[in-house]
């Protein structure tokens, strides 16, 4: 068996350090792609905030308030949202899942869902609560921020196994 040289062992966990950040940025640039569905194509997923849970709750030691600040405010900047909006969504849902990391002990799936869900809800609420408040346009219809919601919600267990899939495969000890 091949030897690593102590450079590339360094290398190698770097890389797997930024594993995290780099998909929960690819899911955040994911939201950006236009949709085809007509009459919703102005409702966009929190794919980030459901990244953010994930691996708050599952490797917490690899995503950390930096992460959350800079792809919050990355996502502000590329979608015209008031500046610091998606972080603090971010920043509260990395905080709320670390204080509450004996109620996600060897909880099954189903706890997890339903826990997002109700923290999706609840970031529904305060980015349009941010976005009403700070931005020319105004506060949107609760139409829309609910159906944001529900999507997020729903589209949580996909989000998950794709980045539990990518935690077996690129986070597993080398």
């Amino acid at each position: 068996m091949l030897q690593q040289s102590p450079l590339f062992h360094r290398v190698d966990l770097l890389a797997r350090r930024f594993v995290p950040f780099c998909l929960t940025l690819l899911l955040m640039l994911f939201a950006l792609a236009p949709t085809r569905i007509p009459g919703m194509s102005h409702i966009t997923p929190m794919y980030s905030l459901a990244a953010v849970y994930f691996w708050s709750i599952y490797r917490p030691d690899l995503i950390g308030y930096g992460t959350c600040l800079a792809i919050g405010l990355l996502d502000d900047a590329l979608t015209g949202a008031p500046i610091g909006c998606s972080s603090l969504l971010l920043l509260v849902c990395h905080q709320v899942v670390l204080h509450q990391q004996k109620f996600f002990n060897a909880k099954p799936f189903g706890i997890f869902w339903i826990a997002f869900a109700l923290l999706a809800f609840g970031a529904s609420i305060l980015k349009w609560l941010c976005v009403g408040l700070f931005a020319q346009g105004g506060f949107t219809g609760i139409g829309d921020m609910l159906a944001s919601a529900v999507f997020t919600a729903a589209l949580y267990p996909v989000i998950a196994w794709i980045l539990a899939q990518a935690q077996l495969k690129l986070l597993a000890a080398p």
